[in-house]
């Protein structure tokens, strides 16, 4: 049960952060050469306290079987492009779709 809560958990952060919109730094401009290109601002992380792993931690749990990748995109999105042996789980739509997930592994949720 803790772990059907902890899913839902990551697959709320997932959805929200890859909901929200990219927000722009402000950037002080004065005594700025406008004819020169500004580099495109990077964008907070949102949802700073969900917990995070490596690409090789990652990568290392999924080639060991204990970790299975879950892909947040649409099903269209999914189709067009994904981790090889992902499953997908629409953020928008995730319940529906929680029993595609194995037991007994680590849930590591991605959306870009």
């Amino acid at each position: 049960m803790k772990r059907l809560y902890f899913l839902v958990l990551v697959v709320a952060v997932v959805a929200v952060g890859c909901s929200e919109a990219e927000k722009p730094v402000a950037t002080n401009t004065a005594n700025v050469n406008t004819n020169v290109a500004k580099p495109k601002a990077t964008p907070a992380i949102p949802h700073p306290g969900a917990p995070r792993i490596s690409l090789a931690d990652a990568k290392a749990d999924f080639d060991a079987g204990t970790a299975v990748f879950v892909d947040t995109h649409s099903p269209r999105s999914f189709e067009n492009e994904h981790i090889a042996g992902a499953v997908n789980v629409p953020a928008e739509d995730y319940e529906a779709h929680l029993d595609k997930l194995p037991k007994g592994k680590k849930i590591i949720a991605y959306c870009s």
